[in-house]
Protein backbone atom coordinates (compact mmCIF):
# COMPACT_ATOMS: atom_id res chain seq x y z
CA UNK A 1 0.00 0.00 0.00
CA UNK A 2 1.37 3.11 -0.89
CA UNK A 3 1.93 5.96 1.39
CA UNK A 4 -1.31 8.07 2.57
CA UNK A 5 0.09 11.96 0.70
CA UNK A 6 -1.00 15.35 2.28
CA UNK A 7 -1.56 18.49 0.51
CA UNK A 8 0.94 20.98 2.94
CA UNK A 9 -1.00 24.04 1.87
CA UNK A 10 -4.09 22.41 3.03
CA UNK A 11 -2.61 21.55 6.27
CA UNK A 12 -1.04 25.12 6.39
CA UNK A 13 -5.12 26.70 6.15
CA UNK A 14 -6.37 24.31 8.73
CA UNK A 15 -3.65 24.80 10.66
CA UNK A 16 -4.38 28.42 10.85
CA UNK A 17 -7.92 28.38 11.09
CA UNK A 18 -7.49 26.45 14.65
CA UNK A 19 -5.06 28.81 15.49
CA UNK A 20 -7.53 31.63 14.77
CA UNK A 21 -10.03 30.02 16.76
CA UNK A 22 -7.57 29.33 19.72
CA UNK A 23 -6.91 32.84 19.49
CA UNK A 24 -10.43 33.64 19.51
CA UNK A 25 -11.52 31.75 22.63
CA UNK A 26 -8.52 32.90 24.79
CA UNK A 27 -9.86 36.20 23.78
CA UNK A 28 -13.54 35.44 24.62
CA UNK A 29 -11.82 34.07 28.16
CA UNK A 30 -9.85 36.74 28.97
CA UNK A 31 -12.91 39.45 28.66
CA UNK A 32 -14.80 37.16 30.77
CA UNK A 33 -16.84 39.01 33.81
CA UNK A 34 -15.87 37.73 37.04
CA UNK A 35 -19.57 37.44 37.74
CA UNK A 36 -22.55 36.42 35.24
CA UNK A 37 -23.23 33.94 33.19
CA UNK A 38 -20.96 31.35 30.57
CA UNK A 39 -21.78 28.71 28.24
CA UNK A 40 -20.43 27.32 25.03
CA UNK A 41 -21.84 28.86 22.54
CA UNK A 42 -23.14 26.16 20.19
CA UNK A 43 -24.23 27.50 16.47
CA UNK A 44 -27.53 26.05 14.88
CA UNK A 45 -27.95 24.99 11.29
CA UNK A 46 -30.51 27.55 10.79
CA UNK A 47 -27.98 30.00 11.97
CA UNK A 48 -26.12 29.25 9.31
CA UNK A 49 -28.35 29.93 6.96
CA UNK A 50 -28.50 33.55 7.68
CA UNK A 51 -24.76 33.73 6.80
CA UNK A 52 -25.24 33.27 2.84
CA UNK A 53 -28.61 34.10 2.59
CA UNK A 54 -31.65 36.83 3.71
CA UNK A 55 -34.59 35.89 4.91
CA UNK A 56 -37.94 37.08 3.56
CA UNK A 57 -41.69 36.66 4.31
CA UNK A 58 -43.67 35.12 1.48
CA UNK A 59 -47.50 35.35 1.26
CA UNK A 60 -49.84 31.84 1.37
CA UNK A 61 -52.89 33.69 0.65
CA UNK A 62 -54.97 30.03 0.46
CA UNK A 63 -54.25 30.32 4.35
CA UNK A 64 -55.39 34.14 4.66
CA UNK A 65 -58.80 34.47 7.40
CA UNK A 66 -61.36 36.63 6.76
CA UNK A 67 -63.06 35.45 10.14
CA UNK A 68 -66.50 36.46 11.09
CA UNK A 69 -65.84 39.61 12.33
CA UNK A 70 -62.94 41.18 9.89
CA UNK A 71 -60.30 43.60 10.20
CA UNK A 72 -58.50 45.49 7.94
CA UNK A 73 -55.35 45.47 10.29
CA UNK A 74 -55.22 41.41 10.51
CA UNK A 75 -53.48 39.42 13.00
CA UNK A 76 -49.94 37.63 11.13
CA UNK A 77 -49.64 33.82 11.77
CA UNK A 78 -45.60 33.00 10.43
CA UNK A 79 -44.84 29.70 9.45
CA UNK A 80 -41.20 28.95 9.36
CA UNK A 81 -38.17 29.05 12.30
CA UNK A 82 -38.81 31.81 14.24
CA UNK A 83 -34.79 32.48 14.56
CA UNK A 84 -35.62 33.51 10.24
CA UNK A 85 -38.58 35.10 11.22
CA UNK A 86 -37.12 37.50 13.93
CA UNK A 87 -34.32 38.54 11.17
CA UNK A 88 -37.42 39.16 8.86
CA UNK A 89 -39.40 41.31 11.52
CA UNK A 90 -36.05 43.48 12.27
CA UNK A 91 -37.40 45.01 8.89
CA UNK A 92 -40.97 45.61 9.52
CA UNK A 93 -41.88 45.84 13.46
CA UNK A 94 -38.37 47.32 15.04
CA UNK A 95 -39.10 48.76 17.66
CA UNK A 96 -42.86 48.65 17.26
CA UNK A 97 -43.84 45.33 19.51
CA UNK A 98 -45.52 46.57 22.43
CA UNK A 99 -45.73 43.38 24.72
CA UNK A 100 -44.10 39.84 24.03
CA UNK A 101 -45.14 36.72 25.37
CA UNK A 102 -43.30 32.94 25.10
CA UNK A 103 -43.55 29.58 26.47
CA UNK A 104 -40.11 28.82 24.93
CA UNK A 105 -39.14 24.91 25.25
CA UNK A 106 -38.25 24.15 28.92
CA UNK A 107 -34.97 21.77 28.35
CA UNK A 108 -36.86 18.93 30.69
CA UNK A 109 -34.57 16.42 28.43
CA UNK A 110 -37.52 14.89 26.08
CA UNK A 111 -38.55 18.07 24.26
CA UNK A 112 -35.80 20.23 22.68
CA UNK A 113 -34.28 19.47 20.04
CA UNK A 114 -31.07 21.27 18.57
CA UNK A 115 -30.05 21.04 15.27
CA UNK A 116 -32.42 18.08 14.55
CA UNK A 117 -30.69 16.05 18.04
CA UNK A 118 -33.06 15.50 20.72
CA UNK A 119 -31.21 17.11 24.05
CA UNK A 120 -31.32 14.52 26.36
CA UNK A 121 -30.52 14.86 30.28
CA UNK A 122 -27.04 13.03 29.20
CA UNK A 123 -26.01 15.50 27.04
CA UNK A 124 -23.21 17.21 28.67
CA UNK A 125 -23.59 20.51 26.96
CA UNK A 126 -27.71 20.46 27.57
CA UNK A 127 -27.78 24.13 29.00
CA UNK A 128 -25.37 25.42 26.87
CA UNK A 129 -27.28 24.93 23.63
CA UNK A 130 -30.41 25.98 25.44
CA UNK A 131 -28.98 29.24 26.17
CA UNK A 132 -27.14 29.56 22.48
CA UNK A 133 -30.87 28.84 21.39
CA UNK A 134 -32.48 31.17 23.78
CA UNK A 135 -29.79 34.17 23.86
CA UNK A 136 -29.70 35.05 19.81
CA UNK A 137 -33.61 34.84 19.97
CA UNK A 138 -34.02 37.44 22.82
CA UNK A 139 -31.74 39.12 21.29
CA UNK A 140 -33.37 39.72 18.06
CA UNK A 141 -36.83 39.86 20.39
CA UNK A 142 -35.27 43.40 22.55
CA UNK A 143 -34.99 44.87 19.21
CA UNK A 144 -38.37 44.57 18.49
CA UNK A 145 -39.44 46.25 21.83
CA UNK A 146 -40.76 49.87 22.14
CA UNK A 147 -39.22 51.83 24.23
CA UNK A 148 -42.30 50.85 26.64
CA UNK A 149 -42.57 47.20 26.22
CA UNK A 150 -42.86 44.38 27.91
CA UNK A 151 -41.65 41.09 27.57
CA UNK A 152 -43.07 37.69 29.87
CA UNK A 153 -41.59 34.26 29.61
CA UNK A 154 -43.19 31.19 31.17
CA UNK A 155 -40.51 28.70 32.31
CA UNK A 156 -40.13 25.83 34.93
CA UNK A 157 -37.30 24.72 37.76
CA UNK A 158 -35.41 23.45 34.47
CA UNK A 159 -34.13 26.26 33.14
CA UNK A 160 -35.47 29.01 35.62
CA UNK A 161 -31.97 30.13 37.52
CA UNK A 162 -30.64 30.74 33.81
CA UNK A 163 -33.08 32.18 32.22
CA UNK A 164 -32.71 34.79 34.91
CA UNK A 165 -29.30 35.29 34.52
CA UNK A 166 -29.80 35.02 30.45
CA UNK A 167 -32.48 37.92 30.84
CA UNK A 168 -30.39 40.36 33.25
CA UNK A 169 -28.02 40.46 30.03
CA UNK A 170 -29.69 40.98 27.30
CA UNK A 171 -32.49 43.59 28.54
CA UNK A 172 -30.40 44.90 31.46
CA UNK A 173 -30.60 43.44 35.12
CA UNK A 174 -31.95 47.31 36.07
CA UNK A 175 -35.22 46.20 33.74
CA UNK A 176 -36.73 42.97 35.82
CA UNK A 177 -40.07 43.07 37.05
CA UNK A 178 -40.92 39.91 38.50
CA UNK A 179 -40.26 36.27 38.59
CA UNK A 180 -43.92 35.39 39.50
CA UNK A 181 -44.24 31.58 40.49
CA UNK A 182 -47.70 30.76 38.85
CA UNK A 183 -49.74 27.93 39.85
CA UNK A 184 -50.86 25.61 36.79
CA UNK A 185 -51.60 22.00 38.69
CA UNK A 186 -53.78 22.71 41.91
CA UNK A 187 -53.10 18.87 42.83
CA UNK A 188 -49.59 19.07 42.54
CA UNK A 189 -46.86 16.98 40.57
CA UNK A 190 -46.62 13.63 42.10
CA UNK A 191 -43.46 12.71 40.24
CA UNK A 192 -41.66 14.34 41.69
CA UNK A 193 -39.58 13.81 45.21
CA UNK A 194 -39.99 15.39 48.16
CA UNK A 195 -42.76 17.79 47.11
CA UNK A 196 -46.00 17.77 44.79
CA UNK A 197 -44.75 20.45 42.37
CA UNK A 198 -48.03 22.88 41.63
CA UNK A 199 -45.96 25.82 39.46
CA UNK A 200 -44.04 27.44 37.17
CA UNK A 201 -42.91 30.58 36.67
CA UNK A 202 -43.28 33.60 34.77
CA UNK A 203 -40.33 35.81 33.77
CA UNK A 204 -40.96 39.71 33.41
CA UNK A 205 -38.79 42.27 31.73
CA UNK A 206 -38.93 45.52 30.32
CA UNK A 207 -37.25 46.84 27.47
CA UNK A 208 -36.94 50.40 29.56
CA UNK A 209 -38.00 50.10 32.80
CA UNK A 210 -38.30 53.82 33.42
CA UNK A 211 -40.56 54.66 31.25
CA UNK A 212 -43.25 51.29 31.13
CA UNK A 213 -46.34 51.29 32.46
CA UNK A 214 -48.18 48.32 33.43
CA UNK A 215 -51.82 47.41 33.42
CA UNK A 216 -53.92 45.66 36.10
CA UNK A 217 -56.13 42.13 37.08
CA UNK A 218 -59.60 42.25 37.59
CA UNK A 219 -59.65 41.14 41.08
CA UNK A 220 -59.07 37.72 41.36
CA UNK A 221 -59.03 36.96 44.78
CA UNK A 222 -62.11 37.81 46.56
CA UNK A 223 -65.07 36.46 45.87
CA UNK A 224 -67.50 39.64 45.85
CA UNK A 225 -66.46 42.76 45.17
CA UNK A 226 -69.32 45.56 44.99
CA UNK A 227 -72.09 44.15 42.86
CA UNK A 228 -70.09 41.61 40.56
CA UNK A 229 -69.53 38.26 42.11
CA UNK A 230 -67.16 35.07 40.41
CA UNK A 231 -67.44 31.56 40.90
CA UNK A 232 -65.88 29.19 38.52
CA UNK A 233 -67.63 30.16 35.76
CA UNK A 234 -66.22 33.46 35.31
CA UNK A 235 -67.77 36.90 36.61
CA UNK A 236 -71.76 37.86 36.78
CA UNK A 237 -73.85 40.44 38.38
CA UNK A 238 -75.89 39.94 41.69
CA UNK A 239 -79.76 40.86 41.81
CA UNK A 240 -79.59 39.74 37.91
CA UNK A 241 -82.39 36.61 38.88
CA UNK A 242 -83.88 34.71 36.36
CA UNK A 243 -87.23 34.67 38.42
CA UNK A 244 -89.78 37.77 37.31
CA UNK A 245 -90.94 40.30 39.84
CA UNK A 246 -94.05 42.44 40.56
CA UNK A 247 -97.49 42.31 39.25
CA UNK A 248 -96.56 41.35 35.80
CA UNK A 249 -94.00 38.37 36.96
CA UNK A 250 -96.77 36.37 38.01
CA UNK A 251 -97.83 32.74 36.67
CA UNK A 252 -101.01 34.17 35.34
CA UNK A 253 -99.75 36.78 33.15
CA UNK A 254 -97.59 34.15 31.33
CA UNK A 255 -98.46 30.83 32.23
CA UNK A 256 -96.30 29.72 29.66
CA UNK A 257 -93.26 30.31 31.43
CA UNK A 258 -94.16 28.53 34.67
CA UNK A 259 -91.83 25.26 34.58
CA UNK A 260 -89.54 23.31 36.86
CA UNK A 261 -85.84 24.05 36.79
CA UNK A 262 -83.60 21.28 38.01
CA UNK A 263 -79.80 21.82 39.77
CA UNK A 264 -77.60 19.46 40.87
CA UNK A 265 -76.77 18.81 44.69
CA UNK A 266 -73.67 21.03 44.66
CA UNK A 267 -74.51 23.33 42.27
CA UNK A 268 -72.25 22.50 39.31
CA UNK A 269 -75.67 22.91 36.67
CA UNK A 270 -78.78 24.85 36.22
CA UNK A 271 -81.26 22.75 33.14
CA UNK A 272 -84.72 22.90 32.28
CA UNK A 273 -84.32 19.28 31.86
CA UNK A 274 -83.74 16.91 34.86
CA UNK A 275 -79.93 15.33 34.62
CA UNK A 276 -79.94 12.92 37.71
CA UNK A 277 -82.71 11.44 39.90
CA UNK A 278 -80.89 13.51 42.96
CA UNK A 279 -81.67 17.02 41.30
CA UNK A 280 -83.45 19.35 43.23
CA UNK A 281 -86.53 20.51 41.17
CA UNK A 282 -87.23 24.59 41.76
CA UNK A 283 -90.04 26.20 41.09
CA UNK A 284 -90.42 30.31 40.38
CA UNK A 285 -92.31 30.73 43.71
CA UNK A 286 -91.48 34.06 46.16
CA UNK A 287 -92.99 33.76 49.46
CA UNK A 288 -95.62 30.99 48.84
CA UNK A 289 -97.20 33.11 45.38
CA UNK A 290 -96.36 31.18 42.08
CA UNK A 291 -94.30 33.63 39.83
CA UNK A 292 -93.06 32.92 36.13
CA UNK A 293 -89.57 32.53 35.06
CA UNK A 294 -88.08 35.63 32.51
CA UNK A 295 -86.61 32.50 30.00
CA UNK A 296 -89.19 30.30 28.03
CA UNK A 297 -87.54 26.79 28.92
CA UNK A 298 -86.48 26.81 25.20
CA UNK A 299 -84.09 29.58 26.14
CA UNK A 300 -83.24 28.21 29.29
CA UNK A 301 -81.72 25.31 27.69
CA UNK A 302 -80.16 27.04 24.96
CA UNK A 303 -78.92 29.29 27.22
CA UNK A 304 -77.36 26.67 30.07
CA UNK A 305 -73.93 28.01 30.17
CA UNK A 306 -75.55 31.24 31.47
CA UNK A 307 -77.67 29.86 34.41
CA UNK A 308 -76.35 29.84 37.98
CA UNK A 309 -77.43 28.66 41.22
CA UNK A 310 -76.59 30.54 44.36
CA UNK A 311 -77.61 28.99 47.79
CA UNK A 312 -77.16 25.63 48.59
CA UNK A 313 -79.42 22.22 48.35
CA UNK A 314 -82.40 22.31 48.20
CA UNK A 315 -82.75 26.12 48.67
CA UNK A 316 -81.14 27.45 45.68
CA UNK A 317 -81.85 31.15 43.82
CA UNK A 318 -81.73 30.78 40.21
CA UNK A 319 -79.57 34.02 38.29
CA UNK A 320 -79.29 34.99 34.46
CA UNK A 321 -75.23 35.54 34.46
CA UNK A 322 -74.43 39.03 33.19
CA UNK A 323 -71.20 38.91 31.91
CA UNK A 324 -68.94 42.38 32.46
CA UNK A 325 -67.36 45.13 30.18
CA UNK A 326 -63.72 44.51 31.15
CA UNK A 327 -64.00 47.77 32.58
CA UNK A 328 -67.02 47.01 34.94
CA UNK A 329 -64.74 45.18 36.80
CA UNK A 330 -62.60 45.94 39.75
CA UNK A 331 -58.80 46.28 39.27
CA UNK A 332 -55.83 46.27 41.20
CA UNK A 333 -52.05 45.61 40.79
CA UNK A 334 -51.23 41.60 40.48
CA UNK A 335 -49.88 39.46 42.93
CA UNK A 336 -46.23 38.23 42.48
CA UNK A 337 -47.89 34.88 42.57
CA UNK A 338 -50.23 34.33 39.64
CA UNK A 339 -52.84 32.18 40.65
CA UNK A 340 -56.56 31.68 39.23
CA UNK A 341 -58.59 28.22 38.75
CA UNK A 342 -58.59 29.09 35.37
CA UNK A 343 -54.71 29.08 34.91
CA UNK A 344 -54.65 25.09 35.31
CA UNK A 345 -52.72 23.33 32.75
CA UNK A 346 -56.01 21.03 32.55
CA UNK A 347 -58.30 24.28 31.36
CA UNK A 348 -55.94 24.79 28.49
CA UNK A 349 -55.96 21.55 27.22
CA UNK A 350 -59.39 21.16 27.65
CA UNK A 351 -59.95 24.31 26.02
CA UNK A 352 -58.27 22.85 23.20
CA UNK A 353 -59.88 20.07 23.03
CA UNK A 354 -63.46 21.81 22.26
CA UNK A 355 -61.69 24.29 20.10
CA UNK A 356 -60.15 21.25 18.06
CA UNK A 357 -61.71 17.94 18.89
CA UNK A 358 -58.97 14.63 18.89
CA UNK A 359 -56.03 16.99 17.34
CA UNK A 360 -53.39 17.05 20.13
CA UNK A 361 -50.97 19.10 21.48
CA UNK A 362 -49.16 18.52 24.24
CA UNK A 363 -49.79 21.05 27.54
CA UNK A 364 -51.32 24.17 25.66
CA UNK A 365 -51.66 27.23 27.86
CA UNK A 366 -54.98 28.56 29.26
CA UNK A 367 -56.51 31.96 27.50
CA UNK A 368 -57.35 32.99 30.67
CA UNK A 369 -53.70 33.73 31.91
CA UNK A 370 -52.61 34.86 28.76
CA UNK A 371 -54.89 37.16 28.62
CA UNK A 372 -54.01 38.53 32.15
CA UNK A 373 -50.57 38.89 31.41
CA UNK A 374 -51.64 41.06 27.84
CA UNK A 375 -53.89 43.22 30.43
CA UNK A 376 -50.40 43.69 32.67
CA UNK A 377 -48.08 44.07 29.49
CA UNK A 378 -50.03 45.75 27.30
CA UNK A 379 -52.62 47.77 29.00
CA UNK A 380 -53.17 50.06 25.39
CA UNK A 381 -56.00 48.48 23.34
CA UNK A 382 -54.39 49.11 20.30
CA UNK A 383 -50.94 47.26 20.73
CA UNK A 384 -48.72 44.62 18.87
CA UNK A 385 -48.33 41.02 20.58
CA UNK A 386 -46.09 39.03 19.51
CA UNK A 387 -45.17 34.78 20.02
CA UNK A 388 -42.29 33.38 18.59
CA UNK A 389 -42.85 30.45 19.96
CA UNK A 390 -47.11 30.10 19.22
CA UNK A 391 -47.03 26.47 19.67
CA UNK A 392 -51.09 25.67 19.33
CA UNK A 393 -51.86 29.70 19.30
CA UNK A 394 -53.09 30.24 23.15
CA UNK A 395 -51.82 33.95 22.73
CA UNK A 396 -54.05 35.24 19.56
CA UNK A 397 -56.65 33.36 21.04
CA UNK A 398 -56.16 35.23 24.11
CA UNK A 399 -55.79 38.61 22.06
CA UNK A 400 -58.91 38.36 19.97
CA UNK A 401 -60.63 37.06 23.42
CA UNK A 402 -59.80 40.31 24.80
CA UNK A 403 -60.44 42.74 21.86
CA UNK A 404 -64.55 40.94 22.20
CA UNK A 405 -64.36 41.67 25.60
CA UNK A 406 -63.38 45.87 25.72
CA UNK A 407 -63.53 46.52 21.79
CA UNK A 408 -60.10 46.80 21.19
CA UNK A 409 -58.16 46.80 17.93
CA UNK A 410 -54.98 44.76 19.52
CA UNK A 411 -53.14 42.53 16.75
CA UNK A 412 -51.19 39.24 17.54
CA UNK A 413 -47.94 38.02 15.48
CA UNK A 414 -47.41 34.53 15.86
CA UNK A 415 -45.06 32.51 14.70
CA UNK A 416 -44.32 28.77 14.43
CA UNK A 417 -42.18 26.01 12.53
CA UNK A 418 -44.61 23.55 11.04
CA UNK A 419 -42.73 20.42 13.01
CA UNK A 420 -44.97 17.64 13.48
CA UNK A 421 -47.81 19.51 11.02
CA UNK A 422 -48.02 21.73 14.11
CA UNK A 423 -48.52 25.16 11.59
CA UNK A 424 -51.01 23.80 9.34
CA UNK A 425 -52.28 21.05 11.69
CA UNK A 426 -53.05 22.72 15.12
CA UNK A 427 -52.45 26.68 14.85
CA UNK A 428 -53.87 27.76 11.60
CA UNK A 429 -57.11 25.54 12.25
CA UNK A 430 -57.51 26.96 16.16
CA UNK A 431 -57.61 30.38 14.51
CA UNK A 432 -59.44 29.91 11.92
CA UNK A 433 -61.99 28.18 14.44
CA UNK A 434 -61.93 31.33 16.94
CA UNK A 435 -62.16 33.91 14.25
CA UNK A 436 -65.33 32.02 12.95
CA UNK A 437 -67.07 30.85 16.01
CA UNK A 438 -66.90 26.89 14.33
CA UNK A 439 -65.18 24.94 16.99
CA UNK A 440 -65.33 20.98 16.88
CA UNK A 441 -67.57 20.53 20.21
CA UNK A 442 -70.52 21.73 17.86
CA UNK A 443 -71.52 24.27 21.21
CA UNK A 444 -72.68 28.38 19.41
CA UNK A 445 -69.57 30.25 19.60
CA UNK A 446 -69.50 33.74 18.60
CA UNK A 447 -66.95 34.70 16.08
CA UNK A 448 -64.26 36.50 18.00
CA UNK A 449 -62.98 39.37 16.09
CA UNK A 450 -60.18 39.94 13.60
CA UNK A 451 -58.71 38.74 10.24
CA UNK A 452 -55.26 36.91 9.82
CA UNK A 453 -52.76 36.77 7.15
CA UNK A 454 -50.57 33.80 6.14
CA UNK A 455 -46.66 34.09 5.32
CA UNK A 456 -44.13 31.45 5.68
CA UNK A 457 -40.30 32.48 5.82
CA UNK A 458 -37.97 32.38 2.30
CA UNK A 459 -34.48 33.47 1.56
CA UNK A 460 -32.57 35.39 -1.28
CA UNK A 461 -28.81 35.10 -2.14
CA UNK A 462 -26.55 37.37 -0.13
CA UNK A 463 -23.69 36.55 -2.58
CA UNK A 464 -24.60 39.48 -4.61
CA UNK A 465 -24.14 43.01 -5.32
CA UNK A 466 -26.25 45.24 -2.84
CA UNK A 467 -27.57 47.08 -6.20
CA UNK A 468 -29.05 43.14 -6.78
CA UNK A 469 -29.67 42.50 -3.31
CA UNK A 470 -32.25 46.02 -3.76
CA UNK A 471 -33.75 44.18 -6.95
CA UNK A 472 -34.60 41.07 -5.47
CA UNK A 473 -35.87 42.68 -2.29
CA UNK A 474 -38.14 44.54 -4.31
CA UNK A 475 -39.73 41.23 -5.44
CA UNK A 476 -41.02 40.91 -1.91
CA UNK A 477 -42.13 44.33 -0.79
CA UNK A 478 -45.27 44.20 -1.21
CA UNK A 479 -45.32 41.33 1.66
CA UNK A 480 -43.23 43.12 4.03
CA UNK A 481 -45.08 46.50 3.72
CA UNK A 482 -48.35 45.32 3.88
CA UNK A 483 -47.06 43.31 7.56
CA UNK A 484 -45.34 46.55 8.18
CA UNK A 485 -48.03 49.22 7.75
CA UNK A 486 -50.97 46.59 8.79
CA UNK A 487 -52.74 46.74 5.71
CA UNK A 488 -53.78 43.50 5.22
CA UNK A 489 -56.19 44.04 2.24
CA UNK A 490 -53.93 43.92 -0.98
CA UNK A 491 -56.71 46.35 -3.45
CA UNK A 492 -54.60 45.53 -6.71
CA UNK A 493 -51.07 43.94 -7.61
CA UNK A 494 -48.96 44.80 -10.07
CA UNK A 495 -44.75 44.85 -11.15
CA UNK A 496 -45.14 48.73 -11.36
CA UNK A 497 -47.90 49.47 -8.59
CA UNK A 498 -49.64 47.57 -5.35
CA UNK A 499 -52.11 49.37 -4.12
CA UNK A 500 -53.00 48.29 -0.04
CA UNK A 501 -55.72 49.20 2.14
CA UNK A 502 -55.31 48.84 6.08
CA UNK A 503 -57.41 50.72 9.14
CA UNK A 504 -57.42 54.48 7.79
CA UNK A 505 -54.22 53.86 5.84
CA UNK A 506 -53.75 53.60 1.85
CA UNK A 507 -50.32 52.29 0.50
CA UNK A 508 -49.06 52.50 -2.58
CA UNK A 509 -46.05 50.66 -3.39
CA UNK A 510 -44.06 51.24 -6.42
CA UNK A 511 -41.04 48.85 -6.59
CA UNK A 512 -40.04 49.78 -10.56
CA UNK A 513 -36.61 50.83 -11.03
CA UNK A 514 -37.69 53.26 -13.97
CA UNK A 515 -41.22 54.12 -13.71
CA UNK A 516 -43.33 57.17 -14.59
CA UNK A 517 -44.42 58.30 -11.25
CA UNK A 518 -47.04 61.24 -11.88
CA UNK A 519 -48.86 58.36 -13.83
CA UNK A 520 -48.83 55.99 -10.89
CA UNK A 521 -49.70 58.57 -8.89
CA UNK A 522 -52.77 59.15 -10.78
CA UNK A 523 -54.00 55.43 -10.62
CA UNK A 524 -52.91 55.59 -6.86
CA UNK A 525 -54.79 58.18 -5.97
CA UNK A 526 -58.80 56.69 -7.73
CA UNK A 527 -57.87 53.94 -4.91
CA UNK A 528 -57.97 55.85 -1.91
CA UNK A 529 -60.13 56.32 0.37
CA UNK A 530 -61.48 59.07 1.92
CA UNK A 531 -60.19 59.89 5.01
CA UNK A 532 -57.28 57.71 4.91
CA UNK A 533 -53.33 58.66 5.29
CA UNK A 534 -51.38 58.06 1.82
CA UNK A 535 -48.22 56.43 2.36
CA UNK A 536 -45.92 55.54 -1.02
CA UNK A 537 -42.72 53.28 -1.19
CA UNK A 538 -40.86 54.33 -3.93
CA UNK A 539 -37.78 52.29 -5.24
CA UNK A 540 -34.48 54.38 -4.80
CA UNK A 541 -30.93 54.06 -5.35
CA UNK A 542 -30.03 56.04 -2.84
CA UNK A 543 -29.50 55.51 1.48
CA UNK A 544 -30.54 59.11 2.11
CA UNK A 545 -33.94 58.61 1.79
CA UNK A 546 -36.42 59.32 -1.55
CA UNK A 547 -35.15 61.91 -3.81
CA UNK A 548 -36.73 65.08 -3.40
CA UNK A 549 -37.77 65.36 -7.09
CA UNK A 550 -39.31 62.14 -6.81
CA UNK A 551 -40.84 62.88 -3.55
CA UNK A 552 -42.66 65.92 -5.15
CA UNK A 553 -44.20 63.86 -7.53
CA UNK A 554 -46.36 62.19 -4.88
CA UNK A 555 -47.45 65.58 -2.82
CA UNK A 556 -50.16 65.04 -0.51
CA UNK A 557 -48.20 61.21 0.22
CA UNK A 558 -46.01 60.51 2.84
CA UNK A 559 -42.73 58.95 0.61
CA UNK A 560 -40.87 55.79 1.63
CA UNK A 561 -37.94 54.46 0.29
CA UNK A 562 -37.59 50.98 -0.77
CA UNK A 563 -35.67 49.14 -0.50
CA UNK A 564 -32.63 50.67 0.79
CA UNK A 565 -34.49 50.98 4.73
CA UNK A 566 -35.26 47.25 4.63
CA UNK A 567 -32.47 46.01 3.02
CA UNK A 568 -30.09 47.58 5.73
CA UNK A 569 -32.60 46.29 8.41
CA UNK A 570 -32.51 42.28 7.20
CA UNK A 571 -28.82 42.73 6.79
CA UNK A 572 -27.86 44.28 10.24
CA UNK A 573 -28.12 40.98 12.09
CA UNK A 574 -26.09 39.15 9.59
CA UNK A 575 -23.59 36.03 11.96
CA UNK A 576 -20.42 35.76 10.96
CA UNK A 577 -19.18 32.21 9.74
CA UNK A 578 -19.99 28.79 12.52
CA UNK A 579 -17.70 27.15 13.57
CA UNK A 580 -18.07 23.30 14.14
CA UNK A 581 -21.86 22.44 15.37
CA UNK A 582 -21.32 19.30 16.66
CA UNK A 583 -22.07 17.94 20.14
CA UNK A 584 -19.47 16.66 22.49
CA UNK A 585 -20.58 13.77 23.88
CA UNK A 586 -17.10 12.43 25.54
CA UNK A 587 -16.39 13.17 29.03
CA UNK A 588 -16.67 17.28 28.86
CA UNK A 589 -19.09 18.78 31.09
CA UNK A 590 -20.71 21.91 31.85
Amino acid sequence: MSPMTTDPETNADSRETELLSLRKRLVDIESRRELGLVWRNIPETVEEDLVSRIPVLISEEMLDLDGGQPAESPHLLVEGDNLHALHVLQATHRGKVDAIYIDPPYNTGNEFRYNDKLIDKENPWRHSAWLSFMSKRLLLARELLADTGVIAVSIDDNEQARLRLLCDEVFGASNFIVSAPTVMNLKGNQDQLGFAGTHEYTIVYARDKARVQLGKFAVDDEAVMGEWQEDEHGWWKQGAGLKATGEDGKRSKRPNLWYAMYVAKDGSYVSPKRKKASDDEVWPITSGQEMRWRWSATTAQEQQHDLIASGSSPNWTIYKRQRPELGDLPTKKPKSTLYRPEYSSTNGTNTLKKVLGDRVFPNPKPVDLIMDLIRVACPSKSGVILDFFAGSGTTLHAVAELNALDGGSRRCILVTNNESEICREVTHPRTKAVLTGKWADGEKHDPLPGSLSFYRTGFIDRGKSVDGLRRDIAKYTVDLIAIKEAAGKVVSRSEELSILHGAGVTVAVAPGLSVDHNKLRAAAENKVREGDRKVVYVFTWSDQGVEEEVAALWSGWDAQPLPAEMLAALRRHQPQEAGSREFDDGEATE
